[in-house]
């Protein structure tokens, strides 16, 4: 036997090959299986290299991109709208009286007035704001909204909300009766901003009380009409100088509460309906560019072939909804992103709004997180080096870059084209001729450019993991020659054992043999008158030895 083949065996720690221990066979066909499954490994590797940076070329990395920022763009824009952008193009006129007025003739408010004044008439209304009743001969009473009309109307969360202002305005939280002093004095400013100004406006109104006092006595009215004229000017001061700031702010956080619980309400309503909706929207966009891309290179694959036959067609029809079909996770994900993107901007909803296209920006920013985490926590990417997951998430950023682009670039070029009076023709469902351009020129623009960078990107990636195979490889062959070595001892020292067990079986059976014919010719030569004869002795020596070496 060889060194080699005894340093081999030197690693298989003293094999014993009697029956309780792994007999020399079995281990030699464990080899043989480890050694089978060796070359399969090697095999696939090399077919894995093959397959690296093989299928895809500059000019078909670029127009996939082109149609995935395209169809990219179509999704963004179709969900971009928030619900208070929504709202403020369907209710585009400012507050102002008619709206004032129209609040005022609701039938809650109307409702609400009408049993002030039986309160009124009976003695028993109170004033909300000073906590003093009110006179059914001396005192006016109004019906104030706490919180104020136009305060209501431009309130963000309600437009997000979708809540008419007379829904809220004439809640009964947000109606407190008060005398007319006090209310024309509130004007459509807060019971906080009304409080807080207190002091300046106490002293405006004693200046204001002096100046009418002395025009009074300078007029030339009798003694009894000034009179009564000073005592109902000290009334309406007195009456303003009642207010009651903790009474005050308790009714304005009262009817807060109760204005903001509905508004949450119906922004947490409308939220989750539209994010349903635009997450939809997305699948059903990026699904049908899918398909269609499908379908296009399926035909183009078709009309590749030089004999074409309706049976060609269908089967590259079916392989190309055999590919969209199997890229049905992809479009759950994007929806899933598109919801959470919905979700985030309607939160930030007062803030998104004020931009026209930031709601898209968020959503696409909310896809390159989903999809980066989707990688790195694919289980067929858990094992792969480092630098193809920092260069893979990469790619996913580059890609998420160039849609933000495309969307400032599709913004800039829509306004410019805009000029243009024909561009303006809206086209249903899809937008303005300038929109639809725009969108087109940018994502070609940006596409291109995205392209060759995640083209420089994927042949780094195709480097790296073709030095990783190599390396792979080389690995593989050094552990296919280890067992073949270890197989080569092994047999050796099977063959070596055969040798040694047939020695010893030989030396067996010579000591036998020895023992038998010392046993036959000692009882040969017994004296014994009752033993068979000599001859009768021979023969069955005789058939002992032919059993012993048959």
């Amino acid at each position: 036997m060889t060194d080699k083949e005894n340093a081999v065996l030197d690693d298989i720690e003293d094999i014993e090959f009697d029956e309780e221990e792994l007999s020399i066979d079995e281990l030699e066909a464990s080899l043989q299986a480890e050694l089978e499954a060796k070359l399969a490994d090697l095999s696939q590797l090399e077919e894995d290299r093959e397959k690296i940076g093989n299928p895809d070329s500059l000019g078909k990395v670029i127009l996939d991109e082109v149609w995935k920022q395209f169809g990219t763009q179509i999704g963004l824009d179709i969900t971009n709208e928030t619900l208070i952008q929504e709202y403020e193009r369907k209710h585009p006129e400012e507050y102002n009286k008619e709206i004032a007025d129209s609040i005022m003739q609701d039938e809650r408010y109307k409702e609400a007035n009408a049993r002030m004044k039986q309160q009124h008439q009976e003695g028993t209304l109170v004033d909300e704001y000073t906590g003093k009743t009110m006179s059914a001969t001396e005192d006016k009473p109004n019906l104030d909204h706490v919180m104020p009309r136009k305060e209501i109307y431009d309130n963000k969360r309600r437009k997000q909300a979708n809540i008419d202002t007379k829904d809220l305005a004439n809640k009964d939280e947000n109606l407190a009766a008060t005398n007319e002093s006090l209310n024309k004095s509130k004007k459509d400013k807060s019971n906080q901003q009304y409080v807080e100004e207190r002091v300046q406006r106490e002293e405006n109104l004693k200046k204001q009380n002096e100046a009418a006092h002395k025009k009074i006595d300078e007029s030339n009215k009798s003694d009894v009409e000034k009179r009564q004229e000073h005592e109902k000017i000290d009334k309406r001061l007195q009456d303003k100088l009642d207010a009651d700031d903790e009474k005050m702010m308790e009714a304005d956080k009262k009817a807060r509460k109760a204005i903001d619980a509905d508004i949450a309400k119906g922004v947490a309503k409308q939220t989750a309906k539209k994010a349903g909706k635009d997450a939809l929207k997305m699948m059903v966009v990026s699904a049908l560019f899918d398909l269609l891309k499908s379908i296009m290179n399926g035909l183009v694959r078709f009309f590749k072939e030089k004999h074409k036959s309706f049976k060609l067609f269908l089967t590259e029809m079916k392989a190309s909804i055999k590919r969209f079909i199997s890229h049905i996770t992809s479009f759950v994900r994007t929806g899933a992103s598109a919801f959470v993107g919905t979700v985030l901007s309607e939160i930030f909803g007062p803030i998104v709004s004020m931009f026209k296209k930031l709601a898209s920006f968020i959503k696409q920013g909310v896809s390159t997180v989903v999809e980066a985490v989707h990688y790195l926590t694919n289980k067929e990417n858990r094992n792969k080096p480092v630098s193809i997951k920092i260069a893979k998430v990469a790619e996913i950023v580059t890609v998420g870059l160039t849609a933000a682009g495309a969307i400032v670039g599709g913004e800039l070029i829509e306004k410019a084209l805009m000029q243009i009076p024909v561009m303006a023709v809206e086209i249903p469902l899809l937008g303005s001729l300038a929109n639809i351009t725009g969108m087109f020129l940018a994502s070609l623009l940006f596409g291109i450019v995205g392209a060759i960078v995640v083209n420089k990107i994927e042949q780094f990636i195709a480097n790296k993991q073709r030095s990783d195979n190599q390396n792979s490889q080389i690995d593989k062959k050094n552990e296919i020659l280890y067992t073949q070595d270890k197989l080569i001892a092994v047999t050796a020292a099977k063959v070596d054992n055969t040798i040694k067990q047939t020695t010893r079986t030989i030396k067996d059976n010579h000591a036998k043999t020895a023992d038998i014919i010392s046993e036959s010719l000692a009882t040969i030569f017994e004296e014994d008158e009752e033993d068979d004869d000599f001859n009768d002795r021979a023969e069955r020596l005789d058939e002992k030895l032919d059993k012993l070496f048959t």
